[in-house]
């Protein structure tokens, strides 16, 4: 997608999609189970904040920001939507499972989330680099498999 193109839907979709991430959070916060120690604990080795204070919770899906017609629309513009294994929502994490790799995975885009300074700049880097340059290559995903991979790449947010 042409970078014009992206960064008007992103501008368009982040305040939608942070206030939908921030509702989330709220929730799993509420009622979400405390980090495994292991996950504490690569939690501290990245750098977030009060990791103590990180909730996970698990579900067999993953709920969506994105209704079935935006899906629909995004389908026909060539654009993929798959249903995630994980998500994190700020403080909250939501996972199909408790795999550890998949808890480090999420627990540095929750670095992201500080470092970018919330949910609507993380919202919106997120949603630009996927729209331009697609899931595999956005750098906040390469970053996150990078860095939660059993020998973990040093890098920060590019």
């Amino acid at each position: 997608m042409r970078s014009f193109s992206a960064k008007v839907l992103a501008d368009a979709l982040a305040p939608t999609l942070a206030r939908w991430s921030q509702s989330r959070e709220r929730s799993i916060l509420r009622s979400g189970e405390r980090l495994p120690e292991a996950s504490i604990q690569f939690a501290t080795e990245l750098g977030i904040r009060s990791p103590e204070s990180l909730r996970l919770e698990i579900s067999e899906i993953i709920p969506s920001p994105i209704p079935p017609a935006l899906i629909t629309l995004a389908s026909r513009l060539g654009i993929p939507l798959f249903s995630p294994a994980g998500m994190c929502l700020g403080r909250g994490i939501s996972a199909t499972s408790r795999d550890p790799g998949l808890i480090r995975h999420e627990l540095v885009h929750t670095l992201q989330y500080q470092q970018l300074g919330g949910h609507r700049p993380f919202m919106w880097r997120y949603v630009y680099e996927i729209l331009k340059v697609g899931y595999v290559a956005a750098p906040l995903e390469i970053e996150a498999r990078n860095r939660s991979a059993p020998n973990p790449t040093p890098s920060g947010p590019t």
